[in-house]
């Protein structure tokens, strides 16, 4: 019984090591980063954007911009609550928000 068991174990592990992930891969729903133009420069990525009566702040590659305020590149044209219009030297663009969106009202 036990020969018997030696021998089914040695013929079935080799068949669940084929279905085993290779942790060197790049996970199933990977996508490459988005690039813009073609120039195969990552596109701009907005983390945030902040409204109030006072100001309107979007954060852009992890720099925050006014508008008419440039950086990387990106000049912001207008931000919205949900997307900001930017240029990229004469080419038009608009960011949006992925995720989920936090809003407070501020008064």
């Amino acid at each position: 019984m036990r020969r018997w068991l030696t021998l089914m174990t040695m013929f079935t592990l080799p068949a669940l090591a084929d279905t085993l992930a290779d942790p060197t891969q790049p996970p199933p729903n990977w996508r490459p980063t988005p690039t813009h133009g073609d120039a195969g420069v990552a596109a701009p990525k907005l983390t945030s954007i902040l409204v109030s009566a006072a100001r309107r702040v979007a954060v852009i590659d992890g720099v925050a911009l006014r508008e008419g305020q440039s950086a990387n590149g990106v000049t912001v044209v207008r931000i919205d609550k949900t997307w900001v219009d930017a240029r990229i030297g004469d080419q038009p663009l608009r960011l949006k928000l992925a995720g989920t969106n936090v809003t407070k009202e501020l008064r």
